[in-house]
């Protein structure tokens, strides 16, 4: 087995687990481990009311983008939400809710995080309040400057999206990018980091299996050692949750000659990725803040409409938002317990999870798309 195939046959958040255990030991506190613990029980059964707190937090910096990604709603224009920059002091306001029981805080979901430059001053306020960071960027655009702030601010981890080893595939898929640029950056950033003898960011390159690009997964790996990439990881592709065309769409990005957990239909919303079992860890370790504001299921959903509340209210009590009406609805789907006035969500069209046998769909939404009324 191929060591990109070894990745695409896991489920890709379990491909990092040592870097995040390395959050819960570098950032635990007894209060942060007896509210994970805690949460681990309630998920194992299924709770719908919550008593421990979110531990991880996904909050983008900005929902902008200097490329154009077929397969992605800012790179298509079809985000369902304005574009916003956060600004640091609602970074502050944001994270200072549900920071005391927080080990991570990805800094990235839906944009080009580095187009917002108070975004270091956002990863060293996380890492000075016991948080570790992660980031994910395309690594275009950016300048020297950028790549001494990545390692002034403290971030601990840091994802580059290099899906190629040429020019000619690279450009299929990440349009207006230009490979030797983000080849040179990643190569530099290591270099001085290795320079002042730091040991963080560590760096992952991370590599999107398409068809492409498929042929060059080798060489990827012999590029990913002469860099000096802490992690080569693979991933597969996916495509937008609420795409209609599902078919069309695999049948022109999912690869061919690789494998994935299970044998590819071209139907699936992820390349070779079968049903994980529930319930959903979205809607019980991590909150979801966009640059508006709005906090969404999971980062899979995009939409405003789909956002399960709102921060930008005067003050707010995180764990009732934890325990609105709208999140308790959802996790319901993988409990026997019965709501009363259940809401209907995004989640009610979502296949990703199974659900409680009593809740399971009998009729799948068409393209999983729901109405929210």
């Amino acid at each position: 087995m191929s060591l990109a195939e070894s990745f695409l046959k896991k489920v890709p958040q379990y491909t990092r687990n040592k870097r995040h255990l390395t959050s819960v030991l570098q950032h635990g506190t007894p209060r942060k481990w007896a509210n994970l613990a805690r949460l681990e029980l309630e998920r194992k059964a299924a709770r719908v009311e919550l008593k421990a707190h979110p531990y991880l937090m996904i909050i983008d910096p900005c929902n902008y983008c200097n490329l154009s990604c077929p397969l992605c709603p800012t790179g298509l224009n079809d985000l369902g939400r304005p574009q916003a920059m956060l600004s640091f002091a609602h970074f502050k306001k944001y994270f200072d809710a549900f920071s005391p029981y927080l080990f991570e805080a990805y800094m990235h979901n839906w944009g080009e995080s580095l187009l917002n430059k108070q975004v270091y001053s956002m990863i060293d306020y996380a890492q000075k309040h016991n948080v570790g960071t992660n980031l994910s960027s395309n690594f275009v655009k950016l300048d020297s400057r950028d790549l001494d702030n990545i390692i002034d601010s403290g971030l601990e981890y840091l994802i580059v999206s290099l899906d190629g080893t040429s020019q000619e595939s690279y450009k299929e898929y990440r349009i207006g990018g230009n490979y030797e640029v983000v080849v040179n950056n990643l190569s530099e950033l290591i270099r001085r980091r290795n320079l002042r003898k730091k040991k963080t960011p560590v760096v992952e390159w991370q590599f999107i299996v398409m068809k492409q690009n498929e042929h060059q997964i080798g060489e990827a790996e012999v590029l990913s050692k002469k860099i000096g990439v802490d992690l080569m990881r693979f991933i597969p592709v996916g495509m937008p949750y609420e795409f209609q065309n599902r078919k069309e769409v695999a049948d022109k990005w999912f690869p061919a000659t690789v494998e994935g957990r299970v044998k590819s239909n071209h139907e699936e919303q992820q390349f070779g990725q079968a049903g994980k079992p529930g319930p959903c860890f979205y809607l019980y370790r991590s909150v979801v803040v966009n640059p508006d504001g709005g906090v969404s299921p999971c980062c899979i959903v995009y939409r405003k409409n789909r956002d399960f509340a709102d921060l930008n209210v005067d003050s707010f009590d995180p764990m009732k938002i934890w325990n609105n009406e709208k999140y308790q609805s959802a996790r319901s789907l993988y409990s026997s317990t019965i709501i009363p006035n259940r809401r209907t969500t995004v989640c009610d069209g979502c296949d990703i999870f199974e659900r409680h046998p009593s809740k399971k769909l009998k009729a799948a939404p068409e393209n999983n798309l729901v109405t929210i009324s």
